[in-house]
């Protein structure tokens, strides 16, 4: 293979890069998917701008910046989502992990150490990230994790296995039916998006499952649920912990008073926006 058949890689970052132009991060995708098609890590493609790729590499890493450029996710194509420094598998029909989810992780393993929890149950689980990741963290609690598609179960099973994380339980259920009690700790991200908000991104091309963003009318319809149904599951001072959108905190935090859950907080995502809320029973 001659050099004109080469295509240098510095100049096949800067072509797709321009083609996701729209993107939240042009340069940054294209270096993924390039990683992703010569499977080498992101670092090591930046060490190799002045080297050069075979056009079948090329056509495929193009292929997949045309797919992006219409709107699937970095991760539905690379099949893998980093999360809490760990690598997850995403599959399309998943909510891909974000970073404001860490929040949740780094506030969960904080009150299960300042008050001795054990049981935790992670609902609208997608991917698992965060029960897997729970779990990983501290050994030594009981994690189970539920969520009611069916393409979220074989995606939780991959990645505990991929993890070696056998001891996390999978039920599969609509919210908190046939989730046994007692619990010291239900945490979960589920649909907070508004039923228009969701028809806006599925008319923008968004491919991420509808399932898995709306939540009715006011983004509150499941959430609504959550709080109602948890206090029978917890027990004397279990918690309850959810990430929402910063627009629902204080109808939530009303919810939840009336709930019975008392000393209730907010905590601020990586934008300084309110993004988790957490109460206890007494």
């Amino acid at each position: 293979m001659t050099s004109t058949q080469n295509i240098i890689i510095r100049d096949a970052l800067q072509e797709g890069s321009q083609r996701l132009i729209e993107s939240e991060s042009p340069w940054l995708d294209a270096t993924l998917l390039l990683g992703c098609v010569t499977k080498q890590s992101r670092e090591k493609i930046m060490a190799s701008y002045p080297d050069s790729i075979e056009l079948e590499v090329y056509s495929s890493y193009m292929s997949l910046i045309e797919k992006r450029a219409e709107g699937y996710p970095v991760a539905y194509l690379t099949g893998i989502k980093e999360f809490f420094g760990r690598d997850f598998h995403v599959t399309p029909g998943i909510l891909c992990p974000r970073p404001d989810t860490e929040i949740l992780i780094e506030e969960a393993l904080k009150q299960v150490h300042d008050r001795a929890y054990k049981r935790v149950h992670d609902l609208c689980t997608g991917s698992g990230c965060i029960a897997l990741t729970l779990k990983l963290e501290n050994p030594d609690l009981q994690v189970s994790a539920s969520d009611l598609s069916p393409v979220s179960e074989k995606v939780f099973e991959l990645n505990r296995k991929n993890l070696e994380n056998k001891d996390v339980k999978f039920t599969l259920s609509s919210l908190l039916e046939d989730i046994g009690p007692p619990l010291d700790l239900i945490v979960s991200n589920p649909p907070y998006l508004t039923s228009q908000e969701t028809d806006e991104r599925i008319n923008r091309n968004w491919k991420e499952p509808s399932l898995a963003l709306d939540g009715g009318e006011d983004g509150l319809d499941l959430i609504r649920i959550i709080i109602k149904d948890a206090p029978p599951l917890l027990n004397e001072g279990g918690m309850l912990m959810i990430e929402a959108d910063p627009r629902q905190m204080d109808e939530m935090e009303q919810l939840m008073k009336k709930a019975g859950f008392e000393n209730i907080k907010k905590i601020c995502d990586l934008a300084s926006h309110e993004r988790v809320i957490m109460g206890n029973l007494k």
